[in-house]
């Protein structure tokens, strides 16, 4: 066993260390509780060890929003102990202490800590959780688009896999839930740190079959990267996925990459999802090139439709998938495209800067678009003012 680095202090320094509020047991035993130091100010307790009748536990100082934050699942186990003031403290099999050490957080041994991310309760657990990375991420930093893309992602990402896993249930005759049960899914905290949020399995759970679905999505994540990154010119097939699957995996990966530009170069995707497998992921620019080279060389050769003209406003924007979506349209020119009140666009990166202004200022756009076999492409955005006069200069 293990000997604490620090001073040794009077076994009642710390008061009796009796639990005021048990946050989680096993075996009718208190393996993390609040206690209150003589001054009755919150003790967070949690086991670490027990050996030849003794118990280990971690006790440190903390106040009232971080128990509730760690209550809430906003903050796991490991940083609601990770306390400037914090001890060691040795319990016999009667509660009473046996010895209390002073130390410093960093001088425990971290094979004895909790995990990271270890929530109170495994309930509290996220099931997938995205980090944006980069030097223009941060408190301070991050932009509301960027909080919006990475939200984007993660429902985009989670509803390619759980696409496919639902193919493969089908197959099998079962079909538990749909698409959006499994990548719609609740807030659970977000981290300013670089910004991080996560999200939390559904409410409405199926227990068994939900899990199947979750399990498999991870399972296909994890193929679809080692596929990604194998080297190799041509596409390589994914076992037991055809061809439209295929694709779909891996737009379900692009869909979590990092834009090409901006303040965001890398995403880390965590979770029950992800962890179970692989540990948490680092995805960069480098996948999402390659994911697009996949796309494209998995994909039939497409149907292309002559370009269209037509105006409208860019109310929707996607700077993760660079795709945004056009509405008030000119009813005149919408017969083109079958009298549809809005039509979603993809767009190249050379439109980028265009598009994010027209989000932005959502002033009138003339989009010239072509259809590609169900999707649209827009091949030119300007403003509506600017393509008038270019019309007019045209015609004198």
């Amino acid at each position: 066993m293990w000997q604490p680095e620090g001073t040794k202090l009077e076994c009642d320094k710390l008061g009796s260390l009796e639990p005021r509020e048990v946050l989680y047991e096993y075996a009718g035993e208190p393996l993390t509780f609040v206690a209150s130091d003589p001054e009755g100010e919150p003790l967070l307790v949690h086991s670490l060890s027990a050996f030849d009748r003794t118990s280990r536990y971690l006790v440190s100082a903390i106040d009232s929003r971080i128990l509730q934050d760690l209550k809430a699942g906003r903050i796991d186990i490991l940083t609601g102990l990770r306390q400037t003031r914090c001890w060691i403290a040795d319990l016999a099999e009667d509660a009473s202490i046996n010895a209390i050490w002073r130390v410093e957080f960093t001088s425990i041994p971290q094979n004895v800590l909790p995990r990271p991310g270890a929530m109170l309760n495994p309930d509290l657990d996220p099931l997938f959780r995205l980090r944006l990375v980069g030097s223009g991420v941060g408190p301070g930093k991050t932009s509301a688009a960027d909080i919006r893309m990475a939200a984007q992602a993660a429902e985009s990402g989670l509803r390619g896999l759980a696409r496919v896993a639902l193919d493969e249930k089908k197959k099998v005759g079962t079909v538990p839930r749909d698409v959006r049960h499994f990548s719609d899914l609740p807030y659970l905290f977000s981290r300013a740190a670089s910004f991080e949020i996560a999200f939390g399995r559904p409410h409405d759970r199926l227990p068994g079959l939900d899990d199947e679905v979750f399990a498999e999505m991870g399972r296909l994540l994890e193929r679809g990267l080692k596929v990604l990154r194998a080297n190799s010119e041509s596409p390589l097939a994914i076992e037991g996925l055809d061809a439209d699957q295929t694709v779909q995996l891996f737009e379900a990966i692009k869909a979590l990459t990092p834009p090409t530009r901006g303040a965001v170069d890398r995403v880390e995707i965590g979770g029950e999802l992800v962890d179970e497998l692989s540990g948490s992921r680092v995805l960069t620019r480098d996948d999402r090139v390659r994911s697009v080279q996949r796309i494209k060389a998995s994909r039939k050769a497409p149907r292309k439709e002559a370009p269209f003209r037509i105006s409208g406003v860019v109310e929707e924007a996607d700077q993760g998938n660079l795709s945004f979506k056009l509405r008030q349209l000119d009813p005149a020119e919408a017969t083109v495209v079958g009298g549809a009140t809005e039509i979603p666009f993809v767009f190249e990166e050379h439109l980028y800067d265009t598009v994010m202004e027209a989000f932005n200022s959502l002033e009138r756009m003339v989009v010239v678009g072509e259809r590609v076999d169900s999707v649209y492409q827009a091949l030119d955005v300007q403003l509506a003012v600017e393509a008038t006069d270019a019309e007019d200069a045209k015609s004198e």
